[in-house]
């Protein structure tokens, strides 16, 4: 029998390819008069019960959402503030909320969300890519469309869980591939050249650290005294400084679970951490009671934590004192990785000193800067069919 009613639940029925589907009452429209029925669906005849159940009691207590009348913006702003809040971090809930009012919400809020197509998902993310900065100066990058993209996508697929939507348009979306940023690593001539130029910078010794142990922006800005020990030469990455909406925030993670890792540090820079040291001293004890003491080893005189943005720009204006193309900050972290490989460090050691969730991604994106490391390999194996044959080739010879 295909159609089964449970007490109450509204007809629910077998599908032909084997899903399920149900339809219950939720009320009169106002205009006409006549009863409003809503379809639910799902794989087992359990799935359907429980989300026209649930319609139910949201109906009864006046907190239904019906997606004919729900836009995708309301349906954004319930889905961030009731789902993502308190469940993922601050900073990724910042990023989730500006992507959502700068560039979803302007071009899809207002549609319906059952009348959301995949169409419309698609022609939004190629607008985006074409000219979708708002400073009006070109098309954002695959990165940030893709982002829109799993943004889109999850609130839509709540929805579906809910039953407010039988599918999820945007599964029938193609949206772009990630294209990684061009990467311009200094050569160890370029690196001594900065280092030469950016000698005086009170911040001397967060340039070394960045070249010699490959930490990301957030993690040098976000570098406290605890988590380091000079005298084994070891760090110990555990956090990271943010720029969120709000201000500038320190967040106790790393960017992924292998961010959190430990760092054998150079000579070099285990001796510009102590003058640093020494240094940082001298400016709290001028400051007095106006020093803001939170424990970075990287801060403005008063202890008050750097501008990421500002700290990239004083690193460029070195680069230009120096004659050097004008890279960013985040490729001296392409130049640590890249001098490990040069001198035959192995990519597992490379991913591990990086904080990389996989051997992959390290070899992926590194495996190029190393031209001379293929004929290295070929050279090892030169004269390997010239060294003594073997009794069996020998007879054979006879």
């Amino acid at each position: 029998m295909s159609k089964r009613r449970g007490n109450g639940e509204g007809t629910i029925y077998k599908r032909p390819d084997g899903t399920w589907a149900g339809q219950v009452s939720i009320g009169y429209d106002p205009a006409t008069g006549k009863l409003k029925r809503k379809s639910f669906y799902g794989k087992t005849r359990k799935e359907v019960a429980d989300k026209m159940a649930k319609a139910l009691q949201e109906v009864n207590s006046g907190t239904y959402v019906e997606p004919v009348q729900t836009t995708f913006g309301e349906w954004l702003d319930k889905w961030l503030t009731g789902y993502k809040k308190g469940q993922i971090k601050p900073s990724t809930y910042d990023s989730y909320e500006t992507l959502i009012n700068a560039h979803i919400k302007p071009a899809l809020g207002n549609v319906p969300m059952a009348k959301l197509q995949a169409h419309m998902l698609q022609t939004f993310y190629n607008e985006k890519l074409e000219k979708g900065r708002t400073d009006g100066k070109g098309g954002l990058s695959t990165r940030v469309v893709r982002y829109l993209h799993v943004i889109i996508r999850q609130a839509l697929q709540q929805a579906v869980k809910e039953g407010l939507l039988p599918r999820n348009v945007a599964d029938a979306t193609s949206p772009p591939t990630v294209k990684n940023k061009q990467m311009r690593p200094l050569t160890e001539d370029e690196l001594l050249k900065f280092f030469e130029a950016a000698k005086e910078d009170r911040l001397f010794a967060a340039y070394v650290l960045a070249a010699t142990t490959g930490l990301r922006r957030g993690e040098l800005l976000g570098l406290c005294w605890d988590c380091i020990d000079i005298e084994n030469g070891v760090i110990t990455v555990q956090r990271q400084l943010l720029v969120l909406k709000d201000g500038l925030t320190l967040e106790e993670t790393t960017k992924s679970k292998s961010g959190m890792r430990s760092i054998v540090l150079t000579d070099d820079a285990i001796r510009e951490l102590k003058a640093h040291r020494k240094r940082q001293a001298q400016e709290k004890l001028r400051a007095g009671e106006a020093y803001q003491d939170h424990g970075l080893v990287f801060c403005k005189e008063d202890g008050t934590p750097l501008d990421p943005r500002e700290f990239t720009k004083r690193f460029q204006r070195h680069l230009e004192a120096a004659g050097l193309p004008r890279v960013r900050l985040h490729d001296l972290r392409h130049t640590h990785a890249s001098l490990l490989l040069a001198r035959g460090v192995h990519p597992k050691v490379v991913q591990e000193r990086l904080g990389h969730s996989s051997i992959t991604m390290t070899l992926d994106l590194y495996s190029h800067l190393t031209p001379g490391l293929q004929e290295a390999a070929a050279a090892t194996l030169n004269g390997l069919l010239s060294k003594d044959k073997s009794p069996a080739d020998t007879q054979g010879a006879r």
